[in-house]
């Protein structure tokens, strides 16, 4: 991601600026909607390996911080904000996260607790919620 970050800065027009943004290291979770409360029922199980969304997320922000400290961009503004993906049922929302996130986990009784919780609460949705940082990084 480094040399990316690099070869985006050597693309820049005058006064451009790059927009970096990814998932923070904070686990994703799984909470119930109800329209006006988000309540909160599992957490996301986690990959440890070298590849897995906690290890990148990480490198993410490394290869920010290196491209920082090196001098090769300056960093004006970091903001961290929550992205939901809401879904009208745990199916739903289980299979677009076996597309988008192939390696997204949750344990059985956690899934079965969230469709219980969905067919109590009428008019609710189901939500996978994660922490996201969004930086401007301009050439220094």
């Amino acid at each position: 991601m480094v040399h990316a970050l690099r070869r985006a800065r050597g693309l820049l027009d005058a006064g451009g600026f790059i927009v970096d943004v990814h998932p923070t290291t904070e686990q994703a979770h799984l909470e119930l909607f109800t329209g006006t409360d988000f309540i909160r029922l599992a957490e996301r199980i986690d990959d440890p390996s070298p590849t897995g969304p906690r290890q990148r997320h990480a490198a993410a922000e490394r290869a920010v911080s290196s491209c920082v400290e090196a001098g090769d961009l300056r960093q004006h503004r970091d903001v961290r904000f929550t992205f939901h993906t809401f879904a009208d049922s745990v199916d739903e929302l289980l299979e677009h996260l076996s597309v988008k996130w192939k390696t997204l986990k949750f344990e059985d009784e956690d899934v079965r607790r969230a469709r219980a919780s969905l067919a109590r609460a009428h008019g609710s949705s189901i939500v996978v919620t994660e922490r996201v940082i969004a930086s401007k990084l301009t050439p220094p």
